[in-house]
């Protein structure tokens, strides 16, 4: 019976060993494509408030003027 526990426990961290090994490995491809993607959308929410304080500032010296 303790021969068959140790097996059982060697057997599951091998598997959570392989598990994490999968998980780590990377490509990459893949890590600049997200990286890419994720510099797309800071880029359109700055030019999108940008944009606004544009309008907001136009608006506000047409007022004043």
């Amino acid at each position: 019976m303790d021969k068959e526990l140790i097996e059982k426990i060697s057997e599951d961290i091998e598997n959570d060993s392989n598990e994490a090994e999968t998980t780590k490995r990377l490509c990459v491809h893949d890590l600049t494509r997200k990286l890419k993607e994720k510099q797309k959308k800071e880029n359109v929410s700055k030019v999108v408030i940008l944009f606004i304080l544009i309008l907001f500032i136009g608006f506000l010296i047409l007022f004043i003027y």
